[in-house]
């Protein structure tokens, strides 16, 4: 797939792990670590990550994760010596030609507060907000918690559940997470799952009872979550029981819309997956 863009002393090219060195640069204040991720972008193969460089130096990234029928951008990062002068704009377009080379026709982003007016500038549309909300603290595991179980092997069920729930086939994504997967269950269906090693913890649940149940084992490992505002029920848990809003950030769509259901997502894998 050819995805170079040159222009004088500047280019957008395929980012590969030689590349590593200089994405330490590009860490943004308040993110966490971004080379563990980058170095995932690069070695898999449903990953596209790109660098924009001026002058032969990286001035920022970007990474298309495509799965069948859909796609995410992340890690859109910009050198802080080289913001608004359009290297994220670029940089998204080039994203979204490459995966417009694909059968994919829906890409999505989270997008923060300074990226947002650069995504709506190429056809991006807001979607909904998440919410962030830490502080709190939930409940030991109650009467619902022996609901909940290690992964059983029942792959595809929880492959079901989620697409029901996202829209999306992500068996590329799970693969390597999958059995470190607590699944919630009731008359032995499956109503709900978390992946606690699938960044900040994925919580996917049919029920509030499956939801909340996850929550609370999540957050014995990472105590702070990030859903959708859609999903009234869990933000009123959490806020019932001391979380605080500390900020929203935009989940954007671009193309065919999805059937996504919001409210059944009680904590996001991470602001480059949703």
């Amino acid at each position: 797939m050819d995805i170079n863009v040159k222009n004088g002393n500047f280019a957008v090219e395929p980012l590969t792990s030689g590349d590593l060195h200089a994405v330490r640069l590009l860490q943004p204040e308040g993110w966490g670590d971004i080379l563990s991720t980058i170095q995932f972008y690069c070695t898999s193969n449903f990953c596209f990550p790109l660098k924009a460089t001026v002058d032969g130096m990286v001035a920022g990234i970007g990474t298309a994760i495509i799965y069948g029928d859909t796609a995410w951008l992340g890690h859109i990062i910009v050198h802080k010596e080289h913001r608004n002068a359009g290297i994220g704009t670029k940089i998204t377009q080039a994203l979204i030609d490459l995966v417009n080379k694909t059968p994919c026709r829906t890409i999505m982003l989270i997008a923060t507060s300074l990226g947002e007016p650069i995504y709506k500038k190429v056809g991006f549309e807001v979607q909904t907000q998440y919410v962030f909300l830490e502080d709190g603290a939930l409940p030991e595991p109650d009467e619902f918690g022996k609901n909940i179980t290690g992964f059983d092997n029942n792959y595809e069920a929880l492959l079901q559940l989620d697409r029901s729930i996202s829209g999306e086939d992500r068996k590329k994504l799970f693969n390597e997470h999958v059995k470190n997967s607590s699944l919630y269950t009731d008359n032995k269906k499956l109503k709900g799952f978390y992946i606690s090693t699938l960044g900040e913890g994925l919580i996917v649940a049919g029920s509030t009872e499956a939801g909340f149940a996850l929550m609370r084992i999540k957050s014995t490992i990472n105590n702070k979550f990030c859903i959708p505002i859609n999903n009234e029920a869990g933000v009123d848990y959490l806020t019932s029981h001391g979380y605080k809003e500390v900020r929203r950030a935009s989940r954007m769509i671009l193309g065919q819309k999805l059937t996504w259901n919001g409210s059944k997502l009680y904590s996001r894998i991470g602001g480059n997956l949703g």
